[in-house]
């Protein structure tokens, strides 16, 4: 049997062994392989290319990354969930909480350990299987934040964690179906150009979206529920090519009204695009917007097949349709964390008021406390009350103000949570107190009172599971600096060979399983229904006063 592997011949090393040392035996042995791929310049190029391509992808993120700081449950029937069809795709997905006793339902961050609670020192090994859950549902925030700041280290992260294996059919589903992903984000990474990959991401994601029995403007208004659309015009292209062929499949027969088929329906679909952003831009006065009769000869032989010069004009009802609902109803994207940041952010005024519009940022939960000016003074029941907001990485404090016209709210304090801490406090005048130190070491901390153990105990869960967020998204980040630093020294000296150190598995895959805190009484306290999917059931916000 012929072997395809090639060698130098043997009896010319037989016959100079003795006279070769090794580094000219190595010289040999390159200049073989230069010969064989075509020449010392091109063997060199594409070394040089699978070098730095494998360090990109498979030494970006070292096993050290998560092992140490997540380790790796036992391998059980309830590990990582999978949706049972065989042509599913393989995605992550949280399983619901599991509750005993009373049920109290939250959609925030997932709980922790609570003192105080004995029916965890009765369990202690659901005890450590919900631990578990807590590291694995925060892992997944982790990444999820990445994505919300670049995508593409999102995606590594997410699939060397095993939240999602490696094809893009996968990462479409979970793109399409997960909360906690900024649509913004989500359009930027499938618009990405010049990439197979991402291209199939985006076939397989506009193909999820059901446009069946829908004009084409409306088609289009339900697929920019789903991501944002991105702003260079290169990119808006691609993605509206990727919806008409898709519109066509699904619309068979209205496609064929169309001389040019889809093409035709991709014509449409941008100045849809562009007609919208006309009508209802903000910069633009009353009489600079597109009329009806612009819209329609813009259109205007349009409808041709790819090659022809002149084609037929569109039917002049649908684009009078199209224009009347888009004049009446802008085409938004749909809600998603970033928005309901954007809303929080827009309520109240101040000094120093922080950016807090992040793609990144979301709303874990808000609290009505009790602000304590000083522990040792006793203070009367009501004052000093302050509207907390707690996002994942900040705190902010704001108070309520009425008057004769409205309602005002002023931004009174604010802090990060990285490196911050917490702790209870009890005395005569406060029962449930509470205490937030800020990271800097010149800054005061805030003292808190809340109206019931309950919310304290609570509150408190989220801000320490929101603390340790921050801080281990901070190692994470920083460990990931650490090695492009690296990388980026050793492409400076690269020989043109490439260095393989064997290494091929990122992360061996982690487990998932969950036991919930035993449940709560209903406080006042209101959750964010858009913050991430950590797979425990949304509660309904409590409003007492």
């Amino acid at each position: 049997m012929k072997s395809n592997a090639w060698h130098i011949p043997q009896g010319s090393i037989n016959a100079r062994s003795s006279m070769l040392y090794p580094y000219q035996l190595f010289d040999c042995s390159k200049c073989v392989l230069e010969k064989r791929y075509g020449g010392r310049a091109r063997a060199h190029r594409a070394a040089i290319v699978i070098q730095r391509t494998y360090r990109e992808y498979h030494c970006l993120m070292s096993p050290r990354l998560v092992q140490r700081r997540f380790p790796v449950p036992d391998r059980s029937p309830c590990s990582v969930t999978h949706v049972p069809s065989p042509s599913a795709c393989n995605v992550w997905i949280p399983r619901a909480t599991i509750v005993s006793g009373n049920l109290s339902n939250s959609n925030s961050l997932s709980r922790i350990e609570k003192n105080g609670i004995k029916g965890d020192l009765e369990r202690p090994r659901i005890k450590s299987r919900y631990c578990s859950e807590q590291e694995r549902k925060r892992q997944y925030r982790i990444a999820l934040n990445f994505f919300n700041k670049k995508p593409e280290r999102g995606v590594q992260l997410l699939t060397a964690w095993r939240f999602v294996d490696d094809s893009a059919k996968s990462l479409a589903s979970l793109l399409f179906g997960r909360r906690g992903l900024s649509k913004q984000m989500i359009g930027e990474y499938i618009s990405t150009l010049h990439s197979t990959f991402h291209a199939c991401v985006l076939k397989y994601f506009i193909g999820l979206i059901d446009v069946r029995g829908m004009e084409v403007d409306v088609a289009l208004r339900k697929a920019m529920q789903y991501f944002l659309l991105p702003k260079e015009v290169e990119k808006i292209d691609k993605v509206i090519q990727e919806f008409a062929q898709h519109y066509a499949k699904c619309n068979p027969k209205e496609t064929k009204r169309f001389r040019g088929g889809w093409d035709t329906i991709h014509m449409i679909a941008f100045a849809v695009i562009m007609l919208n952003t006309d009508l209802h831009s903000p910069n633009l006065k009353s009489s600079q917007r597109m009329q009806m009769e612009q819209f329609i000869h813009n259109l205007r032989g349009q409808d041709k097949i790819r090659g022809e010069k002149d084609g037929a004009d569109i039917d002049r009802a649908c684009l009078q349709g199209i224009y009347e609902r888009i004049r009446v109803h802008e085409i938004r994207p749909g809600d998603d964390h970033v928005a309901q940041v954007a809303r929080v952010d827009a309520a109240f005024v101040g000094r120093d008021k922080p950016r807090l519009t992040e793609t990144q940022r979301r709303l874990v939960c808000y609290c009505r406390l009790q602000q304590v000016l000083d522990p040792l003074r006793k203070q009367s029941v009501g004052s000093h009350e302050r509207d907390v907001f707690l996002f994942n990485d900040m705190l902010v404090a704001i108070n309520k103000r009425r008057s004769s016209s409205r309602t005002a709210y002023t931004l009174k304090h604010w802090m990060p949570l990285l490196g911050a801490s917490v702790h209870e406090f009890k005395s005569n005048s406060y029962e449930f107190g509470l205490t937030i130190t800020p990271p800097a070491p010149d800054s005061y901390p805030l003292h808190f009172n809340a109206r019931n153990y309950d919310d304290r105990c609570r509150f408190v869960a989220d801000v320490v599971e929101s603390i340790r967020e921050s801080c281990q998204m901070e190692e994470v980040r920083l460990e990931l600096e650490m090695e492009r630093h690296t990388l980026r020294n050793d492409n400076q000296r690269d020989s043109g060979l490439p260095e393989l150190d064997g290494t091929d598995g990122l992360l061996t895959r982690p487990g998932n399983s969950v036991l919930s805190c035993p449940g709560l009484m209903p406080t006042f306290r209101r959750l964010s229904f858009n913050s991430l999917d950590s797979g425990v059931v949304e509660e309904a916000c409590e409003t007492n006063s």
